[in-house]
């Protein structure tokens, strides 16, 4: 199945009298509602039709729409419109209010093969969801039998259908179940779902990120199923803790001399306090890694770092100032592997780190000048170009996530700006990433580059990372070397 078989249609005929006024175009998060479920679509889908409303309100999403052609009986009129002008077998029926969709979860569904079935319909604790579902063409005449039978009620006709059933199970592996076909009937529905951790940092929102964009490198092999399932707990996990630190009333205040943290991490970590506010952070994360790596015994690193705080003190400055020899010899002394015990320590401190920059962004100053984050002091990990900022090229920190505007054309590691050791190569399959290497330091970084649509805020660089590691076999394959 692929999407030229299948087309989109959103179901906008609704008064919306509970919610008192039009929902459809009513500005959530800085957008009407229904681009919500446009944004959701169009990865997956080409061709959107919108159904129910043909006045012109919703022409600035430059889609068609069209009334129902027979009015008044609800959802199921917009649903026998829709097949009745399909000219594709399948359709994939959305409501409009609906801001939660997945484009991982909908990629799935349009992937699915139907069969003799008459719909794909996912199922919720016994409950239908007939407004996210993909319906046959052979449905429109039990559709225009039960409507000539009086009968408008959309879920009693799909209960005396033959209904392939999207499970709770498999929902789950691309967004939360209890969430993703949350419609608006009223504004405290809005409220709700803006206090989600998935709804006001798009930048942090590291699962959904994942969920929506990992289908073509999984299908590609780039990553396998047990990785999948670890980058999802590992993301999961960054989310949740950043989340902890923030509402804790006990993070650090910090100055103007205090950045880059690099250069007083022994102070930082010296403060009364902060082994208590990091400690709960260690074991879930340990958990994790050990639930991938069964072999692992993680019980004298644990213990190391829990216990001695001068231990603790030590791994994060050595994290901070990116010394990995002493971080190596630090997990050889405590029969951890190097790569491991680098691992934990960096994903333990990540979350705290990026909610103390949050907390503390009023003392950051625009510095195009550094390779170095201005806030922590680590190297970049990954870089974009905003085609809708002029072509800026905006740098993103591997360890605090900060993103800062950087020269277009001068090393990210090195810095040097000799154009002549600098170039950059990509795939002909997919121009949407280039590697961008420098031949006087040897060093490379991934480059996501935004078409001009697109958002930098709307772009997840932590994810990206994991999403592109073929891309650091290619450059380091070439003699790279990572950053």
């Amino acid at each position: 199945m692929n999407s030229s078989d299948i087309s989109a249609y959103i179901i906008a005929g609704g008064k919306s009298s509970r919610f008192g006024e039009d929902k459809t175009l009513y500005r959530f998060r800085d957008r009407p509602l229904i681009e919500h479920v446009v944004e959701a679509i169009r990865p997956v889908i080409e061709r959107i039709t919108i159904i129910g409303d043909a006045s012109g309100k919703f022409d600035r999403l430059g889609l068609p729409s069209h009334g129902d052609i027979i009015s008044g009986i609800g959802p199921l009129g917009g649903l026998h419109t829709a097949l009745k002008i399909a000219d594709t077998d399948r359709i994939f029926v959305f409501a409009c209010d609906m801001p939660g969709l997945n484009s991982g979860l909908i990629r799935h569904m349009s992937h699915l093969d139907i069969g003799s079935h008459h719909a794909i319909v996912p199922v919720i604790d016994g409950f239908y969801e007939p407004l996210h579902a993909v319906y046959s063409k052979t449905c429109l005449g039990i559709v225009e039998h039960f409507i000539g039978e009086g009968k408008h009620q959309l879920v009693k006709m799909l209960k005396g259908i033959d209904i392939r059933v999207v499970t709770e199970k498999e929902i789950g592996i691309y967004a939360d179940p209890k969430t993703v076909f949350r419609n608006i009937n009223l504004r405290n529905d809005l409220h709700d779902l803006q206090s989600k951790k998935y709804g006001n940092q798009p930048m942090h929102d590291h699962v959904n990120y994942f969920n929506d964009n990992i289908a073509r490198p999984a299908s590609a092999g780039i990553l396998s199923d047990d990785l999948i399932r670890f980058y999802r707990d590992l993301f999961d996990y960054l989310d949740t803790h950043r989340a902890r630190y923030l509402d804790d009333a006990r993070m650090p205040v910090l100055q103007a001399g205090d950045l880059p943290l690099a250069g007083h991490a022994t102070e930082l970590f010296s403060a009364p306090g902060i082994g208590k506010l990091l400690h709960p952070g260690l074991a879930p994360l340990m958990g994790i890694v050990t639930s991938f790596n069964t072999g692992l015994d993680l019980k004298n690193l644990h213990a190391a770092l829990t216990d001695d705080r001068e231990t603790l003190i030590m791994a994060a400055d050595a994290v901070l100032n990116m010394d990995m020899e002493r971080l190596e010899q630090f997990a050889v002394s405590h029969k951890t592997g190097p790569d491991e015990a680098v691992f934990i320590i960096v994903n333990w401190l990540k979350p705290f780190l990026v909610s103390l920059r949050e907390k503390n962004a009023a003392l950051l100053a625009d510095d195009d000048k550094t390779s170095l984050c201005p806030f922590c002091g680590s190297r970049p990990d990954m870089a974009a170009i905003v085609t809708g900022m002029d072509g800026k090229r905006i740098l993103h920190c591997s360890l605090c996530g900060h993103r800062w505007q950087y020269r277009r054309i001068a090393c990210a590691i090195c810095g040097t700006e000799d154009a002549s050791q600098l170039e950059y190569f990509s795939s002909e399959e997919d121009l949407r990433y280039r590697i961008d290497v420098c031949n006087s330091c040897g060093g490379y970084i991934k480059t996501v580059r935004l078409q001009k649509f697109e958002e930098i805020d709307d772009l997840n660089l932590v994810v990206e990372n994991v999403l592109t590691a073929h891309l650091d076999s290619a450059a380091m394959q070439k003699g790279y070397k990572k950053p």
